[in-house]
């Protein structure tokens, strides 16, 4: 479990960074550069109003974006962590947490947890990850 956190942390997570800022920083603030523009330009401020129908659908769609893009990160993260400490030693102890009958994990198998933890797969999506995991995985190189 430690090693698939560091390997999210220390590698993983830099590269969804860049990421998160192309498909949702880039297009919030063409979103809002755009209709401010147009409005100095055409000397209309009205159109400023415009902005927020612009902006919150791509803040969503963004936040839903890097979300998904979070969890096949924190997946990936188990795949090469399994290849350092073992397939099966990882899956013993994602099965052991499992049975633990813990809140926190109980909330993310049921998808209540809310949006604070949306891009975090639920336990039972990382056990399927890797028991999916073809055991030619461990030799390929990354």
């Amino acid at each position: 479990m430690i090693a698939s956190s560091l390997l999210f942390e220390k590698k993983i997570r830099r590269t969804l960074r860049g990421k998160a800022f192309l498909f949702t920083g880039v297009p919030l603030i063409v979103a809002l550069a755009v209709p401010i523009s147009v409005a100095i330009v055409f000397q209309t401020p009205l159109l400023i109003l415009l902005y927020p129908v612009l902006v919150l659908p791509l803040a969503y769609l963004g936040g839903k974006r890097y979300g998904l893009d979070l969890k096949k990160a924190r997946l990936e993260a188990d795949t090469q962590a399994s290849v350092v400490v073992g397939k099966n030693s990882l899956l013993d102890v994602l099965k052991k947490i499992d049975l633990m009958g813990l809140d926190d994990i109980d909330r993310l198998k049921s998808g209540r947890g809310g949006r604070r933890i949306a891009g975090l797969p639920s336990i039972t999506e990382r056990i399927a990850n890797l028991q999916g995991m073809s055991s030619l995985a461990r030799y390929a190189t990354t």
